[in-house]
């Protein structure tokens, strides 16, 4: 994705300061805009940015409300801040002017997130076993993920050296991988 893409598409958007766009799951700055009238440190408002989706997802999960599609909106006395996944791997975040109907920022943002979703790169998913898919997806939603590789072992018996190798995993520890996973964030099922 071009930069040019991203300057362009924000100058077409009215009341539109900023878009950033997160890489996930590592929360550090992919793209941005900013809008000549505003000066911010765009890798650091974008790793804030990916943080805050990631507590959004945690405390969702807590309530109960678990969603595959999330979007996050803030609203202060001279800004709102509207935050959103595209796919698994990235989150869009745009700030626009108070004074902008959510309704217009909403709209604005399903399309801008529509166009990038085209440009941005694509994880290969096809070239990682099934396993490898599960402790990518759990690094990204478990709660703790620092501590996440433990959990899991406990939970399969399986030796956190043998995690670390998840394209070794049988068949057998891959479904005791999944089940642990499926445990941990509180789900019937992955979709991975």
């Amino acid at each position: 994705m071009s930069d040019e893409l991203l300057r362009q598409l924000g100058r077409e958007i009215p009341g539109m300061r900023a878009v950033l766009i997160t890489a996930m799951p590592d929360c550090l700055l992919y793209a941005s805009w900013i809008h000549d009238r505003y000066e911010f440190a765009a890798d650091e408002v974008a790793s804030y940015f990916g943080d805050l989706m990631r507590a959004n997802r945690s405390g969702l999960k807590a309530l109960g409300s678990w969603s595959a599609e999330m979007q996050v909106t803030i609203e202060s006395a001279d800004a709102v801040v509207m935050l959103r996944e595209i796919r698994s791997d990235f989150v869009c975040g745009c700030l626009f002017d108070s004074n902008v109907a959510l309704g217009m920022v909403r709209l604005h943002l399903k399309q801008l997130v529509a166009t990038l979703e085209q440009e941005l790169p694509r994880v290969q998913v096809m070239d990682q076993s099934r396993a490898a898919r599960v402790l990518a997806f759990l690094e990204r939603y478990a709660p703790d993920p620092h501590a996440v590789m433990l959990r899991v072992s406990l939970r399969t018996g399986l030796p956190k050296e043998r995690l670390e190798m998840p394209n070794t995993l049988s068949d057998d520890e891959t479904r005791r991988l999944e089940q642990a996973a499926c445990d941990i964030l509180g789900l019937p099922e992955l979709k991975v």
